[in-house]
């Protein structure tokens, strides 16, 4: 049986495909259950009211991009 070890670079896609199934999830949530969580639309826009956390948001991506994007 060949081995089984996983690189840092399986680790990091699977764990990235696992936030993405999360993600997916919630949003399907938001939309059959509206009285129980708020659409991820509106929850971006309430965030988005805040100068600062419009910042960190640009902080974030730009973070994400050099880092994962930039390949």
């Amino acid at each position: 049986m060949a081995d089984l070890e996983m690189s840092d670079r399986v680790i990091v896609i699977v764990g990235f495909a696992v936030v993405l199934v999360v993600a997916l999830g919630v949003a399907v949530v938001t939309h059959v259950r509206r009285d129980l969580v708020a659409p991820v639309g509106e929850t971006i826009a309430y965030l988005m009211r805040n100068r600062t956390a419009r910042i960190v948001a640009v902080l974030v991506w730009a973070w994400v991009g050099w880092h994962f994007l930039a390949r």
